[in-house]
């Protein structure tokens, strides 16, 4: 990726951190990246394109942040490991985390593009639920839907435990936020 990409992506985050989608105007994120528009917009034709590069750009350093789990634990150990790492990287970037929620909700953020760049990025996520469903130890819902909920749950936990470090630093806070997050996807199932 090149200099100018990346400042105009990162000027963008502080701006949609800042601001919401809506209050980050192409002109203030070419000024705050220190480029010309006509170069914001050589690099990302539209406003939309810029703001859906950013989230996948988001979703690829989460990915890369997070090693795979040991295939030889149990299907909730591997889950335990993956939402800790995970968790542990959207606390040290709540600028990424109140652009994802922001973003998340936002009809630039078509479901569709949404599965495709959880899919992408976080490929472990649907083999995981994948490996899951085809044991009997995750619910037997579509798989869109299963992915709908782990965001959904990641997501509004991350939120509270970054609007409230102390509660981030509990393992018992941690421990139950995992535990409701596994019940949401196991169900009446046996534990793996």
């Amino acid at each position: 990726m090149t200099d100018k990409r990346r400042q105009i992506l990162a000027a963008a985050l502080a701006l949609c951190a800042e601001d919401g989608l809506q209050g980050a105007a192409t002109a203030r994120i070419a000024k705050a990246a220190g480029v010309a528009n006509g170069t914001l917009f050589h690099h990302f034709p539209s406003k939309e394109v810029l703001i859906q590069q950013l989230y996948q750009d988001i979703k690829q350093r989460l990915g890369s942040a997070i090693s795979e789990a040991d295939p030889a634990l149990p299907l909730k150990a591997q889950a335990r490991h993956y939402w800790g790492q995970a968790m542990v990287w959207v606390i040290e970037h709540p600028y990424e985390l109140k652009f994802v929620l922001d973003f998340f909700h936002s009809p630039l953020l078509a479901r569709p593009l949404r599965s495709q760049i959880l899919s992408d990025t976080l490929r472990f996520l649907p083999q995981l639920l994948a490996q899951g469903q085809a044991s009997g130890a995750l619910q037997q819902v579509p798989p869109e839907l299963m992915l709908e909920v782990c965001q959904s749950q990641f997501l509004a936990c991350a939120s509270l435990f970054v609007d409230r470090p102390e509660l981030g630093q509990d393992t018992d806070w941690q421990e139950g936020a995992f535990t409701l997050f596994w019940s949401a996807i196991a169900g009446g199932t046996h534990e793996a």
